[in-house]
């Protein structure tokens, strides 16, 4: 009976010990982590609006998109916003980052950059390569939206058809991704989502455009 009392309070120790170790190295990492976690954003947010010089923080956030920033020149002046959306691929979520200018174009595009992107290695993954999240750049959003191209091969797959878009059919248009369906359509609803909130806030009739 006192072995097993012994060795009972040996555990509780033990436990107590581990529990106060791991709040200690939680504590520790925690601001290291957070502070990653920012620089990674910021850098997410010029990537996707090449020609901003420094972003200001909306206090805006909607059902499927957020992280609403202005992005300003090297004269504080706005040129545009960013946002950001979230939805769930093959085996993870998919962050996109979109920049739209005040004419309602599309200037840049992040995918995936989020820390918790584990898409499948050389299908899913595929989505944050450059080449995939060209195929967004340029796009007039007009509050319609937009689908994948119809055509493509190898790389690319026929994927439904374009709607709102008046560009050269060039291959540019988006397509999804071969064999990574999942993957593909995620980035299409979470871009499709941070444009549509976009869209509502650039000037249009001669408004000032919105910052609430």
């Amino acid at each position: 009976m006192r072995n097993a009392m012994n060795l009972a309070w040996r555990l509780l120790i033990i436990a107590l010990a581990a529990g106060l170790v791991l709040g200690l190295v939680n504590e520790i990492t925690k601001g290291p982590i957070t502070e990653q976690n920012q620089k990674s954003a910021n850098e997410s947010r010029f990537a996707a609006f090449p020609g901003a010089k420094a972003f200001e923080a909306l206090r805006k956030d909607t059902e499927n998109a957020h992280d609403f920033y202005l992005a300003l020149n090297e004269k504080g002046e706005q040129i545009g916003y960013v946002a950001s959306s979230r939805e769930y691929g093959y085996r993870s979520e998919i962050e996109v980052v979109v920049g739209m200018d005040l004419k309602g174009n599309i200037v840049g595009v992040v995918i995936g950059e989020n820390g918790d992107f584990s898409e499948t290695a050389g299908l899913g993954a595929k989505v944050k390569e450059a080449r995939f999240a060209k195929q967004f750049i340029g796009i007039k959003y007009d509050g319609t939206a937009v689908d994948y191209n119809a055509g493509g091969g190898g790389y690319i797959i026929p994927a439904g058809s374009i709607t709102a878009l008046e560009i050269e059919s060039d291959g540019s248009n988006p397509d999804a991704v071969s064999g990574a369906t999942y993957s593909s359509g995620a980035v299409l609803t979470a871009f499709n989502n941070a444009a549509s909130a976009l869209y509502e806030l650039i000037p249009k009739g001669g408004e000032t455009g919105g910052q609430n």
